[in-house]
């Protein structure tokens, strides 16, 4: 098949350029414990965020040596004591207004005291199951330790949320994200599971199956596929989409992901392996990590866990491919590593190494199409780079310090990265530093709009973050920290120019207003 696809008239003239875009939502909602704006969604003319609350300081009691030093972030000595209630945020474009409409409750933990009975919001969906009036919007939940098992909530307006029948997997389940519409049903999986000592062990789930349901209220949830399609490496599944009339489903598997489709039917349904071995690069793409639908073809992100890096299994580091699979099961590397496949010698069709060149880039983490284009946003973790100790840090990234500097090495890749290409192959940067803001380390969801393209980071630097001043380190308030919002839309860029909230500057002097 021909890679080269000719790109549509007019597309050059409303793709999004980083002036296009304007912050609607800093600093975690004026609230620097909101780090991630974990899952979005259209929803009756208005968008809708779940955060995740203090990602950063949780990673304190599941990051393996050597640990970051100093910690990133300023935490109490007793983290149980962060409020961690999970927040759903709800935007009206036409006012410029953000609403808090949902927050999670509290249970009774340990001794009494009050737990967050959801900690994230990992997923969102538009879905109209056999009992539900109209399409509704779902939630998929992240439940910390003492939280009890995730569970699946329900809105019919955006303001009223309920919890509805989740699948029958074991109570160990901490966390899914992915929730996929498909022949009428909604198909999930774990991505999280309860592992020793109460501890979460994020990304890795205990049940490593698809279940799919088409009665939201009753309990119709049955298992669409065999456990890890019957390979034990396949821990997870992590990501779904729908592409040529199947359901493909990408997996987390340390000897690299495995992707797999099916025409549906009857459950369980039939299912066939396209890719094997993250598509011949072996752990280096552990995770199938984005699946997005553009011209024809299924575009997939790779990526290690843990950003890049997943020492608990000896992977990484290493930067993101971004690979293309057609209807016919021949794929294509767009960006990423050269190699010989068992189809032969594979070079990416972009010229751009993996990563877009970057090393620090370690996820696709989502993309999106919009207005003709293709939009990926990045991981990007060279702002962790200060709070690295010296002996864990790659060859590569030393040589980078010795030849850029520490500062100027952060203050050049610090923030993620930003991209869209009209066809496929030709690929141009939106933003390479956060839209100005190199805490911003990920450009977490990308939702398309008829007001624009919405882009809500995951940026974990908040509210106390560690700086080094006169050689010595000190936390310090950072009013850039918090998951942001940004809008792209044209018709912003003609009015940008005069409109102070559009710069770094007065974004910042909002957040601390």
């Amino acid at each position: 098949m021909d890679p080269l696809i000719t790109p549509p008239s007019g597309t050059a003239a409303l793709a999004l350029d980083e002036a296009d875009f304007r912050l609607t939502a800093p600093s975690g909602f004026g609230d620097g414990w909101n780090h991630y704006a974990h899952s979005t969604a259209w929803f009756e003319g208005r968008l809708y965020v779940g955060t995740t609350r203090a990602q950063m300081a949780f990673m304190q009691r599941t990051t393996p040596p050597p640990k970051l030093v100093p910690w990133p972030i300023k935490c109490p000595p007793n983290l149980d004591t962060i409020e961690r209630r999970a927040e759903i945020w709800q935007y009206t474009p036409e006012t410029e207004n953000w609403e808090r409409v949902f927050q999670s409750p509290f249970i009774k933990g340990p001794g009494g005291m009050n737990v967050a009975r959801y900690v994230g919001y990992r997923g969102m969906a538009i879905f109209q199951g056999n009992t539900d009036r109209k399409p509704c919007l779902y939630v998929s939940t992240w439940s910390p330790r003492f939280g009890g098992t995730a569970q699946l909530l329900r809105s019919e307006d955006g303001a009223l949320f309920e919890i509805v029948p989740r699948p029958p997997w074991n109570e160990s389940v901490r966390a899914f994200r992915v929730l996929q519409p498909f022949q009428g049903r909604l198909h999930t999986s774990p991505t999280a599971a309860g592992v020793a000592v109460g501890k979460v062990q994020d990304s890795v789930g205990s049940d490593p199956t698809i279940y799919g349901a088409d009665d939201m209220l009753g309990n119709s949830w049955q298992a669409v596929s065999s456990s890890g399609f019957g390979n034990p490496a396949n821990q997870t599944i992590f990501e779904m989409e729908v592409f040529n009339g199947h359901l493909y489903a990408a997996s987390v598997n340390v000897n690299g992901f495995e992707l797999w489709k099916t025409p549906g039917g009857k459950p369980p349904y039939k299912w066939t392996r396209v890719l094997e071995r993250g598509a011949f690069r072996g752990p280096f793409n552990e995770v199938g990590g984005s699946l997005c639908v553009f011209n024809g073809a299924l575009y997939i992100g790779s990526g290690v866990l843990n950003g890049g890096y997943h020492r608990a299994a000896g992977v990484g580091p290493a930067a993101t491919e971004l690979l293309r699979v057609w209807p016919d099961d021949s794929w294509d590397i767009v960006m990423g590593e050269a190699r010989t496949t068992p189809q032969g010698l594979k070079i990416p069709l972009s010229g751009y190494s993996c990563g877009f060149d970057n090393m620090f880039n370690g996820y696709v983490w989502r993309m999106c199409v919009h207005d003709g284009h293709l939009y990926a946003g990045t991981f990007c973790w060279a702002n962790l780079l200060p709070y690295v100790p010296n002996q864990a840090w790659p060859d590569d990234v030393i040589a980078l310090i010795k030849r850029w500097g520490m500062e100027k090495l952060v203050q050049r890749y610090g923030g993620f990265e930003l991209w869209r290409t009209a066809d496929g192959v030709h690929w141009l940067p939106v933003t390479r530093t956060g839209f100005g803001n190199p805490y911003n380390w990920g450009s977490r969801t990308l939702t398309s709009t008829p007001h624009g393209l919405f882009v809500a980071t995951a940026n974990p630097y908040g509210p106390d973050v560690a700086v080094k001043r006169d050689g010595k380190w000190q936390y310090v308030p950072n009013p850039r920290g918090g998951c942001e919002v940004w809008l792209g839309n044209k018709a912003f860029s003609a009015a940008v120019q005069n409109t102070p909230s559009r710069d770094t500057a007065g974004a910042i002097e909002i957040a601390a207003a």
